[in-house]
């Protein structure tokens, strides 16, 4: 895993969060800009996979790569289940769930540099 990549998703998953929080106590629905945000979050976190699947294979990584495939595979989820069901919500609560779902992928790229590192077994 890069560092950097981590870091520039964990400040585009904070900032969509906050942005869709905003939205929220707005009392608004989700609009093209929050589709506009998880797609940029969803192109940084292909690129987290690619550079974590390459890396993987060179033989570079955690102990237990099991793990760390499985948080790599489930985190490309949430941006888009996020999305379709903000879309089906027409109420401040579609914003509500871009929340959660932002935060969980922010907690879960945080996660996975602990696996990474073998800070967090």
């Amino acid at each position: 895993m890069t560092t950097v990549l981590a870091t520039a998703i964990i400040v585009v998953a904070l900032l969509a969060a906050a942005h869709a929080l905003v939205t929220a106590l707005r009392d608004r629905p989700m609009g093209v800009d929050h589709l506009v945000v998880l797609g940029v979050l969803e192109v940084l976190l292909v690129a987290q996979a690619v550079v974590g699947f390459v890396k993987l294979a060179d033989d570079q990584g955690p102990r237990s790569p099991a793990t760390f495939v499985g948080y790599l595979l489930a985190v490309l989820l949430i941006p888009a289940a996020g999305a379709g069901w903000g879309l089906l919500e027409r109420s401040r609560y579609g914003p509500g769930v871009l929340v959660v779902a932002c935060l969980a992928v922010a907690v879960m790229i945080v996660r996975m540099n602990q696996i990474w590192s073998g800070t967090g077994v």
